[in-house]
């Protein structure tokens, strides 16, 4: 049942058949602690070897990572990690692609304003999941819309236009 709420919430903000897209060929696995759940993905060949762990390695080692991270669920709402946007990249059109100077601002926690708009589909509406990419399209994180992408050459420059919601800069920003 989890592993279906979380392919609809994937398909739901980023297109349908992109969590199929994500596996590739790989399986959903989940390690779970005491307050959430992270699934990775992982190739078919390695589930035999996670799922039957030999019980003298396992005595001195417990799995914490393993394979591409997809997402942490969490209170009934699945993450995406941050590690799985550039593969998300490839399989969405929802991105909203920024100035050099708005990427340096998202990838310090700032939300995107009007000003750092380069471009984005005109069909995304307010409250959806969008990639944020800088002008070399590299992917730096992902944020909600926060009006109807059709709206936004109405707004004045310093105007809200997508939430940050994750960026590469948390890793610094934590941990540094």
């Amino acid at each position: 049942m989890e592993w279906e709420s979380i392919t609809e919430q994937i398909d739901g903000e980023f297109g349908t058949g992109v969590t199929k897209g994500l596996l590739g060929g790989r399986v959903p696995v989940a390690l779970a602690d005491a307050e959430t759940r992270t699934l990775y993905i992982i190739p078919v060949e390695w589930v035999e070897k996670v799922v039957n762990q030999d019980e003298a390695i396992s005595a001195f080692f417990e799995l914490r990572l393993m394979g591409i991270e997809l997402g942490q669920m969490a209170k009934s709402r699945f993450f995406l990690s941050l590690q799985v946007l550039p593969f998300l990249q490839s399989l969405t059109e929802n991105i909203l692609v920024v100035s050099s100077r708005g990427a340096e601002a998202f990838t310090y926690g700032k939300s995107i304003l009007k000003e750092s708009v380069v471009g984005m589909p005109r069909w995304l509406k307010r409250g959806q999941r969008v990639l944020i990419v800088n002008e070399d399209r590299e992917c730096i994180g992902i944020a909600a819309l926060a009006l109807d992408a059709e709206r936004v050459n109405r707004l004045a420059p310093d105007k809200l236009v997508a939430k940050n919601l994750a960026d590469i800069g948390w890793y610094i920003r934590r941990l540094g």
